[in-house]
């Protein structure tokens, strides 16, 4: 089955879509002329209507990730192109990253270096001075796959009071994780010591955290962002940091992205933001990019696929 892979992919995930399809590669002159092409599979490369109308033959999107902003699925449904994606495979990978957040949030970690690679007059400075998470209040907006890893690995590890606000999760499910269920964002708001935000960008959470959540969260609030610029309104953010409205944040996400080296957030002595690097572990792209040949080997011997994102349309 003919397959242009717009975007790089892991070696491991490569070779084995080569011994099972007929592969063009991101780095292949052919890459421009997909006219050919009966699948393809992209991570952040934009499909829309003229890039589908270029592949007459295409009958396979295959996203390698979980993220389909850059898909035009509306579009890719009406012409009877099937829209998959890979909705577990990174998932650890990112609530790992968020915990790496936390922590560097939490004891200053990178400012720590920063410092002492200009130099310091002596050991432990006051003004690094950072707090423990053992035992805190951590809040999870969002306990789908990430969130709730994230939420898992925390209560387990360092005895982390769990509560979660996710509006399509029932009391008794999200209980039954180990976490206290919350039906007002507001409470998680006021009393979590740090917020992890694990949710889509959609109209309905674009925006979410603003100037006026920002200015209920404690002083010791270190907020945390995986998932997908928007969510937080970024001027916002600046504000509470430049005040010490909370302790800090960490984000992986962002509006433009990657995040210019001149935005103002970078002049905050209490953020840090890596370039949306949540999925970026060898594990991760290994089983994204695998998991995206798989679906299209099941197109191409007939069978159903394990998703299907064009039914969420109907």
């Amino acid at each position: 089955m003919k397959t242009y892979i717009f975007d790089p992919i892991s070696d491991d995930a490569l070779a084995y879509a080569r011994e099972r399809l007929d592969v063009v590669t991101w780095d292949d002159d052919k890459i421009n002329a997909p006219s050919d092409a009966e699948a393809c599979i992209v991570r952040t490369y934009k499909i829309g209507k003229d890039q589908i109308d270029a592949m007459p033959k295409l009958r396979i999107i295959a996203k390698h990730g979980v993220g389909t902003d850059n898909i035009d699925i509306p579009y890719a449904k009406s012409k009877g192109i099937l829209v998959t994606n890979t909705p577990t495979a990174n998932s650890n990978s990112v609530a790992e990253q968020a915990i790496a957040l936390i922590f560097d949030c939490a004891r200053k970690i990178t400012q720590a270096h920063i410092d002492n690679e200009k130099g310091l007059e002596r050991n432990q400075p006051m003004y690094l001075k950072g707090y423990e998470i053992t035992g805190k209040k951590l809040g999870l907006i969002g306990i789908g796959h990430i969130g709730y890893l994230v939420g898992k690995k925390l209560k387990s590890g360092f005895d982390m009071d769990v509560y979660a606000y996710d509006p399509f999760i029932s009391t008794e499910k999200c209980e039954s994780m180990g976490f206290h269920h919350i039906k007002d964002i507001d409470d998680i708001i006021k009393t979590c010591d740090i917020i992890s935000i694990s949710v889509p960008l959609n109209d309905a959470t674009r925006n979410l955290i603003s100037k006026r959540e920002l200015g209920m969260m404690k002083p010791t609030t270190i907020l945390i962002n995986t998932s997908r610029g928007g969510i937080v309104n970024e001027a916002d953010l600046y504000e509470a940091l430049q005040n010490k409205k909370i302790w800090g944040a960490g984000f992986d996400a962002f509006v433009a992205e990657p995040l210019p080296p001149h935005d103002k957030l970078f002049n905050c002595f209490n953020f840090v933001g890596t370039p949306h690097n949540g999925a970026n572990t060898y594990e991760a792209l290994t089983r994204m990019g695998t998991g995206a040949v798989d679906e299209i080997i099941r197109v191409k011997e007939n069978k159903p696929t394990l998703t299907n994102l064009g039914n969420k349309l109907h």
